[in-house]
């Protein structure tokens, strides 16, 4: 009993590491790193590289030169094949329109205010993308790599069903980085843990 229960551990850590080495981590301008799937597409002109497939290998972006008094985009990627839909982007606006400290500081009543405000705006945008808000899941806060972040999440309409959307804005000393995690409902059991593991694996300098 005591070598099935051991070959079945070894079986699981093998499965685990298989699975890991299906990411590649990338280095983005302004000291973003993030670890994106290899089968993944990359869009945009200045991002259109072929993920090396090496476990070893990174994909290094952070070369590219930027302005650093603007927002731009740092990587926009959706899953492949291009039958199915989850997507991830990542935005950087210089300076950030808050202070860590004072997002900290953001009190429940403010909180509230903000979900409300985020919920009309959302509500306003998304039919001139040809979409329309289905639920709308509030704002909390959230530390991720170790700076404080304002969540928001919702559920919206898609050309093929559903998408479940979940938006970061993160706050540095000196950027505000704006990173949107999303995935269609109807794919759940398939792109669920991808996206959290995604952001899981970002780190900010």
């Amino acid at each position: 009993m005591r070598y099935i229960l051991c070959l079945c551990v070894a079986l699981l850590a093998t499965s685990v590491s298989a699975a890991e080495s299906y990411f590649s981590p990338v280095k983005l301008p302004r000291g973003v790193e993030v670890q994106v799937p290899k089968g993944w597409w990359l869009l945009g002109k200045d991002y259109i590289r072929i993920i090396q497939t090496s476990v070893e290998a990174a994909m290094d972006l952070s070369g590219i030169g930027l302005d650093d008094s603007e927002e731009v985009n740092l990587i926009a990627a959706n899953s492949m094949p291009r039958t199915t839909y989850a997507a991830l982007r990542i935005d950087s606006t210089i300076p950030p329109s808050a202070t860590p400290q004072e997002i900290q500081a953001i009190t429940k009543t403010e909180l509230r205010e903000l979900s409300t405000y985020a919920k009309q705006e959302i509500e306003k945008l998304l039919p001139y993308q040809g979409d329309q808000l289905l639920d709308f899941y509030g704002v909390h806060l959230e530390r991720i790599s170790g700076h404080p972040a304002l969540v928001t999440k919702y559920r919206r309409s898609g050309p093929k069903g559903p998408v479940i959307v979940e938006i970061n804005q993160v706050f540095t000393g000196n950027q505000e980085l704006r990173i949107n995690l999303s995935y269609r409902e109807s794919e759940k059991a398939l792109w669920l843990a991808v996206i959290e593991k995604i952001k899981t694996t970002i780190k900010i300098q």
